[in-house]
C-alpha cells in the first residue's frame, strides 16, 4: 500500500518543528570493530576525484557546486569505510561513492530529472549500458563518461565474477531502487513502512559499496561459495539497512524539508504511524538499533561456526567499518550540517 500526500503541505508543519531540540544521534548503537585508523589517503583521494569530476564537467565549475563538493569531504568517508585499501583502489572506491552522491542529488533534488520518468529511465538505461560493457553514446552525458572511466579502471583490477556481482547490484540500485523512489516523488505518494525499507535498501546503493569491501584491498575477493552463504547474505542485508536508514536521519532536513521528497524513513514513519517529529526520530533509531543488534548476533554465529576463512572475517569487519564509518563521516561532513537541523550535533557542526 501507499499513501498519497500533498507535494507542499507535508513540509509546512515539519519546518516549524525542525528548530525544536531533537533526540541526540548518540542514541545510535555501533557494533564493536577492530581498532583501525582511517586511511591516510583521504586527501589524495579527494584531490584525484575532484580533478576528474571537474574535468568531466560533472560540477560545471559552478562555485556553489564546487563548494558543496569540497565541504562534503567524500575522501574522508572512503578513508573510514575501507581503511586498509591501496591508493589506486581507494581512488576508484571514492569515485564510485561520488558517482552515487552526484546521481542521487540529481534524482532527489532536481525536478527536471527526478520527476520526468521517461527522461530518468533513458538516463538510467544509458549508464547501465556502459556498466555492462557498452560503448559511449555520441551524446554521452558527463555522468556516462564518468561511468565509462570507472568501468575501464575497475575492469583492470577486479575479477570477472566480482564485476558481474557489482554490475548486478548497480542494476538493482538503478531499476528497483532509484526509479521506484522517483515515482513516489513524482506522484506525491508515500510507501508503507515495509515497502519503504525494502526500497531504501536498494536505492541507497549500499549493496554496491559493500562489494567494494572486497575490492579495496587486493586478494580479498570472496569466492562464490562463501559470498552466497545465507549468513553472509543476512549480514549484507542488515548492514545495508543500518547504513541506509541511518543516512535518512542525517539527510531528513535536506530531502523532506528543503526538497519535499517523500523518500525518507522519518517521513514515512510520520505519515504511516501519525507520529510527531521527535517520536518518529526515536522510532527510527529504535529500528536501526534493532538491526544493528541483529547484525552483531549474526556475526557471533559466524565466529561460532567453522567458517574461519580470513577473507570472510575481513569482509565482516569491512561491513562493520561501513556501519561505524558512515556515522563518523556524517557527523563531520558539511553535507548534512545545518543551523535548523532537528539534530543538535548537526546544528553545532554548522556553527561558525
Amino acid at each position: 500500500m501507499q499513501q498519497r500526500t500533498s507535494k507542499s503541505a507535508p513540509g509546512v508543519a515539519l519546518v516549524q518543528e525542525s528548530c525544536v531540540e531533537g533526540p541526540s544521534l548518540s542514541l545510535l548503537r555501533l557494533p564493536a570493530a577492530l581498532p583501525c585508523e582511517p586511511s591516510l589517503y583521504a586527501a589524495a583521494m579527494e584531490r584525484g576525484t575532484r580533478r576528474r569530476v571537474l574535468a568531466l564537467e560533472l560540477l560545471r565549475h559552478e562555485p556553489a557546486q564546487v563548494r558543496r563538493f569540497d565541504a562534503s569531504q567524500f575522501g574522508l568517508l572512503t578513508a573510514h569505510v575501507y581503511p586498509r585499501g591501496t591508493r589506486e583502489r581507494l581512488e576508484l572506491c571514492n569515485d564510485w561513492h561520488v558517482w552515487l552522491f552526484l546521481f542521487d542529488d540529481e534524482v532527489d533534488e532536481l525536478v527536471e530529472v527526478g520527476q520526468r520518468p521517461a527522461y530518468l529511465k533513458a538516463y538510467v538505461d544509458a549508464c547501465l549500458a556502459v556498466w555492462r560493457g557498452g560503448a559511449l553514446r555520441a551524446e554521452a552525458t558527463p555522468l556516462e563518461r564518468f561511468t565509462w572511466d570507472l568501468r575501464r579502471r575497475m575492469g583492470r583490477l577486479a575479477s570477472e565474477p566480482w564485476m558481474e556481482r557489482f554490475v548486478h547490484d548497480v542494476e538493482d540500485y538503478l531499476y528497483r531502487g532509484t526509479l521506484l523512489a522517483a515515482r513516489h516523488w513524482t506522484e506525491g505518494t508515500v510507501p508503507d513502512l515495509e515497502s519503504y525499507i525494502e526500497q531504501r535498501a536498494l536505492d541507497s546503493g549500499v549493496f554496491t559499496a559493500e562489494n567494494l569491501v572486497e575490492f579495496a584491498e587486493p586478494g580479498q575477493e570472496l569466492p562464490e561459495e562463501l559470498f552466497r552463504l545465507p549468513l553472509v547474505q543476512r549480514l549484507r542485508l542488515l548492514c545495508t539497512r543500518v547504513v541506509a536508514l541511518t543516512n535518512d536521519l542525517f539527510s531528513f532536513e535536506k530531502e523532506v524539508l528543503w526538497h519535499r521528497n517523500p523518500n525518507n524513513f522519518i517521513h514515512v514513519l510520520r505519515v504511516n504511524q501519525g507520529l510527531g517529529l521527535r517520536e518518529a526520530i526515536l522510532t527510527a533509531i529504535d529500528v536501526i538499533n534493532a538491526d544493528t543488534d541483529a547484525f552483531v548476533a549474526c556475526e557471533e554465529l559466524l565466529h561460532a561456526s567453522r567458517l574461519a576463512d580470513p577473507r570472510l572475517l575481513g569482509y565482516v569487519e569491512g561491513l562493520k567499518a561501513w556501519i561505524c564509518g558512515n556515522v563518523h563521516w556524517s557527523l563531520r561532513t558539511g553535507r548534512y550540517s545545518s543551523p535548523t537541523s532537528p539534530f543538535p550535533e548537526l546544528r553545532r557542526q554548522a556553527s561558525p
